[in-house]
This record gives structure tokens, sequence and C-alpha cells, in this order.
């Protein structure tokens, strides 16, 4: 057995192979044993080929056999033209007299070309491995080793189209098994579901898969800086500051997923006059051929995710780059969320990392490295987590405590000061990224957020989604997450226009919010039962609905005018027709092309559905309340329909989950006409409930599989039942 078979897994290079878990703690010694083979090789038996396994033109179809003197000859006919049920048939009679007498069917069929030893080792050690029952994570070498997708030159620095993906025959290499050229390895896709998926560090197929999934990362909840990310992919596999085999993993899962759904990438309209030039970084273009990409790698999402999960939890155990960690959970429950597996997605530790990295509370400073330390080095100069007190000083206090004043305490992090800039908007992004998450954990399920708002003070995010530096003229203006609730908050009135990356984060917190009213921790209200038993009601109280309201107000009031919904009269394009109708962007080039954007798209279907949400419990205090919760529902049947099929791409979870919410407030609307007698009225709720379902099951549907199940929901509720199956209520 060679040695790098009892390597630890993390010490072993990752190559792109199905690789079965072996445990080889449990697995004895070979002993091989020796016969004297030439005792049963005979002429007759096996031939005299040069391999020891028979003569090579057996395979041939002239090829006679000649039996010993001493036997009755008889003629075989060639391969393939004897029958299948008794090899005695005369070519060209079917059926023969043997199979009649026989009473079986006469049949040709073309032999199989006999295989190759070492393709029937190797489906045997497969077989013999999946009876098994293998565990995953075992330090074993892998059987089979198919490094088909990397070339041992070292990187290659681009994927050209049409660049073959298997650089070289396979190998099969196995403590068992000597190497022996393969000819043509299976594909990826028809790997077991308990092999795992190896990619090599630095090969093309890991380039390639990276630069196909960078422009989706701003909707898959992974926001990275391009730049600084295939800077960091080029360093060597046992570079500390390469990225986590974690987060990559989740990003090969996500590339593959996208392959197969054929999802096109974003291209988000052109930022109004009113905004700055954006600073994302340009992401370098590259052919890949897709078709190729999936002739070997489709149908292996599932392995990779899993695998992403896997890596996961061994760097939760060794306690290493917390921080990649972090954003791969983030990736990684949303991946799963989207697939409609809420209870795993519920289960991956994303709010536990982001505050073991102190994500919830980033003042916004960072450490340069030292200016000792040359260029060359830099991105390995990281400071200690406990550096020097004048740099804690330079990172988190404006100047020496003074006697007799408060002094500022350490709070433990596990990951070191941000290096320059990219490194502090890629913390505030990634924080972003995981309350989103909460929040939409939290809507989905009706939890409580696990990372409560009011412990968070990390600034707004700002952008259009990828990591970018901040404005240098609103570095002053830093507002957090409390202010959208405050009032009196200077944020509410400021001069600082938000990105509609930036307004949709912050329509999400409105919208968790109204969620939260169902479900708050202490019942104001007692209601008598006919019985006589006083029980509570936790109806949520008129002022913190007002307080939502207010907040709602207020956040209406700053969306600037190209992106309110309908369009601000303001504007300079006239309006015609419905309200709900916005002028056309081809028509007025000023008017910015909010169904083009799925953050534009996000934050207007928040705003209704919190809207709608906060009226409906108002409805409990005040009855005319619910005609107003039912508006909010058709308004988000006016924005519907201006969004294009193919531009419900890139939507989030929440913008499903808001047009579910919505129908089911028309099916509940449509019986209560129904009970008051207006048919009339009932029968045009229900199709207008009809209209957001067809979107769910549709278009929506087609990229993202869980509105296939909130349609579901809408269907159950439409025929009178649960909303859902397998679920109780909080007693």
């Amino acid at each position: 057995m060679p040695p790098d078979a009892y390597y630890p897994l993390h010490q072993l290079p990752y190559h792109v192979s199905p690789r079965p878990s072996l445990d080889m703690a449990y697995a004895l010694p070979y002993t091989p044993v020796r016969y004297d083979h030439r005792a049963f090789v005979t002429p007759d038996s096996y031939g005299s080929g040069d391999d020891g396994w028979g003569d090579k033109r057996r395979d041939t179809d002239d090829y006679e056999r000649v039996d010993s003197p001493r036997k009755k000859p008889r003629i075989t006919l060639p391969r393939g033209h004897a029958c299948v049920a008794c090899s005695k048939c005369q070519e060209g009679i079917r059926p023969c007299a043997t199979c009649i007498k026989a009473n079986i069917e006469c049949k040709d069929e073309d032999i199989p070309r006999k295989k190759p030893r070492n393709v029937l080792l190797e489906e045997r050690i497969l077989e013999l491995e999946s009876m098994l029952g293998i565990r995953k994570g075992s330090s074993a070498r892998p059987s089979i080793s198919t490094s088909s997708f990397s070339t041992d030159s070292g990187p290659s620095s681009d994927f050209m189209a049409g660049e073959p993906l298997y650089s070289g025959p396979s190998r099969i290499s196995t403590p068992y098994v000597g190497s022996q050229p393969l000819i043509m390895p299976p594909p990826l896709s028809s790997a077991s579901p308990h092999m795992e998926l190896d990619i090599i560090p630095g090969s093309s197929i890991e380039l390639a898969l990276i630069q196909y999934i960078l422009p989706y990362t701003p909707h898959l909840l992974i926001p990275v800086h391009p730049e600084r990310l295939l800077a960091e992919l080029s360093l060597s596999s046992h570079d500390p500051s390469r990225p986590h085999p974690a987060l990559l993993y989740v990003l090969f899962s996500e590339a593959v997923r996208h392959l197969e759904a054929g999802i096109p990438p974003t291209s988000l309209p052109k930022p109004p006059y009113l905004f700055h030039p954006s600073l994302t970084p340009p992401i370098p273009s590259t052919g890949i051929n897709r078709d190729s990409l999936l002739a070997h790698l489709g149908g292996t999402a599932p392995l990779l995710l899993e695998r992403a999960r896997h890596e996961l939890d061994v760097g939760i155990r060794q306690f290493g780059r917390v921080f990649d960690l972090s954003r791969a959970a983030v990736g990684i429950a949303r991946s799963l969320y989207t697939q409609g597996r809420f209870v795993e997605g519920w289960s991956i530790p994303v709010a536990n990392l982001a505050i073991a990295c102190g994500l919830h509370r980033i003042s916004g400073g960072y450490i340069p490295p030292p200016p000792s330390i040359p260029p060359a080095t830099k991105i390995a100069s990281i400071p200690d987590p406990y550096a020097r007190e004048h740099e804690y000083s330079h990172a988190h206090t404006y100047g020496r405590p003074q006697v007799g004043q408060p002094q500022l305490r350490m709070k433990v992090v596990l990951v070191p000061p941000a290096r320059d800039e990219i490194e502090v908007a890629e913390r505030v992004m990634t924080f972003w990224a995981v309350k989103r998450q909460c929040w939409t954990m939290s809507i989905g399920w009706g939890w409580p957020d696990p990372l409560p708002d009011e412990e968070c003070t990390t600034e707004w995010p700002w952008g259009w989604g990828h990591v970018e530096l901040g404005q240098a003229g609103v570095a002053n203006e830093r507002y957090s997450l409390m202010d959208l609730f405050d009032p009196s908050s200077a944020m509410h009135t400021s001069t600082q226009a938000d990105t509609t990356c930036t307004l949709a984060t912050k329509s999400t917190a409105l919208l968790a919010r109204a969620s939260s009213l169902s479900d708050l921790p202490h019942s104001q209200r007692t209601v008598a039962l006919p019985d006589g038993t006083v029980v509570a009601t936790y109806m949520a109280p008129m002022p913190e609905i007002k307080d939502l309201q207010t907040a709602i107000a207020l956040f209406r009031q700053h969306i600037p005018a190209p992106f309110t919904f309908p369009p601000s009269p303001a504007s300079s394009a006239p309006l015609s027709g419905p309200s709900t109708t916005p002028p056309s962007p081809t028509a007025y080039p000023d008017i910015y092309d909010g169904p083009s954007d799925p953050f534009w798209i996000l934050l207007h279907t928040n705003l209704y559905t919190a809207e709608m949400l906060m009226w409906w419990e108002m409805a409990n205090h005040q009855t005319e309340a619910h005609r107003s919760a039912v508006q909010c529902a058709r308004a988000i049947i006016g924005l519907v329909v201006l969004v294009p099929d193919e531009k419900w791409a890139n939507v989030d979870v929440l913008s499903a989950l808001g047009l579910s919410y919505a129908a089911r407030v028309l099916n509940k609307e449509a019986y209560l006409l129904q009970a008051a007698g207006s048919i009339e009225r009932a029968e045009r709720a229900i199709s207008d409930s009809e209209v957001l379902r067809h979107c769910l099951e549709g278009p929506i549907n087609k990229y993202l599989k869980v509105a296939g199940a909130f349609s579901q929901i809408v269907n159950r509720i439409k025929a009178g039942q649960s909303e859902k199956v397998g679920e109780y209520e909080r007693v």
C-alpha cells in the first residue's frame, strides 16, 4: 500500500475524479497468492497470445477455431452470425431445427467484444466498494484517479473554446492494481452518489468554472471582488491565502447548475445620471466551450454541493480561513433553499460563523501591512489577531483613552483585521449576504431571526452587487440597520442616493420586520372563548404596526425617482394609461429599465409584500385595513406583468415568496367574497391569483425550482386545504 494512503484528507491533492471513500484502516493487508500459471494454460483453452490471455485474432470476424485432432471437429460460425440461444444455427436459416425442437426463440445478436483486463478490474472494484457502503471523508487513496481536467505542466492561464478537457489517457492506480492506460474514462455525470469529485487547484477547468460563475455571484449571496478572487486563485494549493475549498466547491456547484439550466447572466441597465460610475472591476471575458463542460460535468452539481458541505465541516474542525467558511456557508444555505431543502438550509451555521468573524460589528477601519514587507508578499502579510497596541488604536479608537474614562475592551474574533479597503468591502458585503439569508429563512418559516437586528452595527452595503470600493465623498455618511427604523435618523434626509442593491437589502429588512409581527414573543391581548377559557392571541399591538408603517413610508420617500414604481410624476417622461404602466425605457433613455434588474424586482416585491402583511395585521384592529392588504397584492400583479419571462432568471427567492404570499391573500379574499355573496368579485380575485400562480410555475420555476413548491402551496389553499403538510402549530 502506498504511503499516501494514510495521509489526512486535507493533505491529499484534490483532482477531477470520482473519489469513493474507503476506510483502509479496516482493510486486511494484501498478500498475493502465486500459482504456476503454466499448469493451467493450454493452447486449447487460452491460446498463445503475448499477454497470456489468448490469441488476439479471436476478436476478429474471420477467425475459425481449430480444435485438437482427438476431438470431433465442428464448424463454428464467425462472431455475430450464430444463434445466441443454441450457437449451432446455420447462417441464413432461421429458425433452425435445434431451436424448434427445444422450443426456444432463435435470434441473432452482436456478441460483445471482450473488455480489457484493466476495465474489468475497475468495474469490479467499483462494484465491491458500492456494496461495502462507502463512508465519506476517509483518508484512503481513491481507487480510480481520472485526473482528466488538468495537465502536468501546471496551471493554465486561460480556457479557450474547444480546448479538450482531458489532457491525456487516464490511469487506474490502486493499492492492488498497477497502472494501466485507459482508453476513455466515463463522464462524471455517471458517478455514483457515494462518490466525491475533486478538481485540481490551478487547472484550466477550475479557472473556467470560476470565470463562468463570476457574473452571477451578486445574486448567489456570495459577493466577491473579481480581480482579487482570480489573483488568489492563481496561488499555490498550499498557500493559506488561496480560497478555501468549501467556497470554491459551492461556486463549482452553482456553475454547473447554471450551465445545465441555461441561466443567462444579468446585464444591469445603465445607472441613472445621479450615480457615480461603478467602481466594480471588469470581469475578464473568456471563451468557454459550454458543451464540453456539460459533457463531462453534467449532473455533478449535487455531488459538488455535497463536497462543499464536507469541506465546510472539515474547515470548521480545523479552525482555518473562517471568513471563507462564512461565505461558503451562505452560498450552501442559499443553494439548499432554492432546492426546497429548507430544514437543511436552516441547519447551516450561517449566523454563527458571521458572528465569529465579527462581521456584524464592522467599524470600517483596516490595518495596512507594515511598510517593511515587500509588495511581492503583501497578499500573505496579515497582521496577527492580537496586534500591537497602536494598531488596535488605529483601527478601533480615535485616540488613547483618558484616565477615568471607559476603556475599549477587546472582543474576540476569529479573523485578523482587514488589510485594505477591498477586504473591508468584502466583509461588509458578506455580512449583508448573511443577513439576507437569515431574513429569508425567518420570513419563509416564520421563525425568529438567528442574528437579531439590534445586535448589528455594520454599515449598509454599497455598489451594484459585486465587491467594490466605496465612494470617497460619502465616507462620513455611515448608517446601520437600526437607522432604518428610527424616524429621527439623518439617513432619511441624506442626499446620498442608494443603488438598487442597497435598496433591495433595506426592503428585505422591512419585510422581515413585517413578517415578525405575526409571531411576537409576548401576548398583548387576550380573548375569552365560548367555554369561558381566556387565551392569548399574540396579535401584534397597534404601536408596533404603526412604527413599521412609518418606517416603510420614510423609506419610500428616499427611493430615487428613477427606481420608483410606478415612476414618479416628476420624471421627464409623461405617464399614460394605468398608473402601474411605466413608460418604455427605449422610448425615454433617461428612464431606468427596472424589469431588467433583479434587485429592482426584489425591491418592489418586498415593499408590496411588507405592506400587505402590515395591513393584514392591522385588520385585527381596524377592519377596513383588510382592503388595503388586497390592494397591495394586486399591485404585485401590476409589477409581474411588466417583467419579461427571461428576466426572472436571477431573481431572489424572496421575490417568488412574495408572489406566493400575494396569491394566498387573493385566494383567501375570494373565499370571503363568496361567503358574502359577491360571486363576480370572488371570480376576479381568483383570476388575479392565477396570474401569480402561473408566473410561479412557469418562467420563475424554469430557473428557480423552489417556485414550483410555492405554487403548490397556492393550489392547496385554492382547494381549501392547509398550506403545508407535516407541520404543526406551536402550543
